[in-house]
């Protein structure tokens, strides 16, 4: 076999890897839609990947009526976007620092702050309890907020430090040699050079923390409170399960993200071709 033809071979095989498992991930939203259009009567008798024989809204209207999504879905407006704009605000700062500045222990600050790229969520269950709830802030919106900043924090600064220290220092000497102060040097050199790479981990961080149920079960335990994946599992039956109703309600869960991706997906192809090339 040629090197032409064996190159044509690996990039056919590469292709065709690419497409099941893109067919494999899709399923379960496919299934998804397909049950919330459908009755329960329906996806018991013909299964979940039938194609309804009937479109049926009703699980749309449960999930609006009585599961009370739309509650829910105004409680992760109200974490979610704070939390996201807080985590870049801090993580951009602090990568800036990381880049222009020297000064003693700043290795070892920069380990600390990485270090939470290291734990899982869980080993930090038992004292963010405990210190939300002595600050007074467990059961609240600033608690999930301060949570959700804390815990995106080191991979908005590892990211963001990268994609900083990539950019040419020349630029930011000449700003430094005109008399340009250190914040206007980031908000009109730094951070529009890397607009599409903060973008990118704003998007990410949107999709973790609206989809997050951990920290939400953690310290919440008020409907008033508790975001849109709560408000998904608290509607499961114990004995009764309600799928038309269950998808319905993660359908229009999934509209938010989805959103942000159709709308932001130019910055993020940009960040993602960004990262390559670095």
């Amino acid at each position: 076999m040629t090197r032409d033809a064996t190159n044509i071979f690996a990039r056919t095989l590469v292709k065709a890897l690419l497409v099941a498992f893109a067919v494999v991930f899709s399923l379960p939203m496919v299934a998804c839609i397909l049950m919330a259009f459908k009755s329960n009567e329906e996806i018991m008798a013909r299964g979940i990947f039938s194609i309804p024989l009937r479109i049926n809204f009703d699980g749309f209207i449960k999930s609006f009526t009585y599961n009370k999504i739309g509650i829910y879905l105004r409680n992760s407006v109200i974490v979610t976007i704070p939390s996201v704009l807080g985590a870049l605000l801090l993580g951009s700062l602090a990568a800036y620092a990381f880049m222009r500045f020297r000064f003693r222990l700043k290795n070892f600050v920069i380990m600390l702050i990485f270090a939470g790229l290291w734990f899982p969520a869980q080993t930090f269950l038992v004292p963010v309890y405990i210190l939300l709830q002595r600050i007074g802030l467990y059961d609240t919106f600033g608690g999930l907020i301060v949570a959700h900043i804390a815990y995106s924090l080191p991979f908005a600064t590892f990211v963001l430090t990268k994609f900083f220290q990539s950019i040419e220092q020349g630029v930011v000497e000449a700003a430094v040699i005109d008399g340009a102060r250190e914040l206007r040097i980031m908000w009109k050199i730094i951070v529009p050079m890397a607009k599409s790479a903060i973008m990118s981990v704003g998007i990410f961080q949107f999709a973790w923390i609206w989809n997050d149920l951990f920290w939400s079960l953690t310290i919440t335990q008020s409907p008033r409170i508790q975001p849109v994946m709560i408000g998904i599992t608290s509607t499961v039956g114990r004995f009764v399960f309600d799928w038309n109703g269950e998808a319905a309600s993660a359908l229009v869960a999934a509209v938010g993200p989805l959103l942000i991706f159709i709308f932001l997906q130019r910055y993020f192809l940009e960040g993602i071709r960004m990262g390559y090339s670095k």
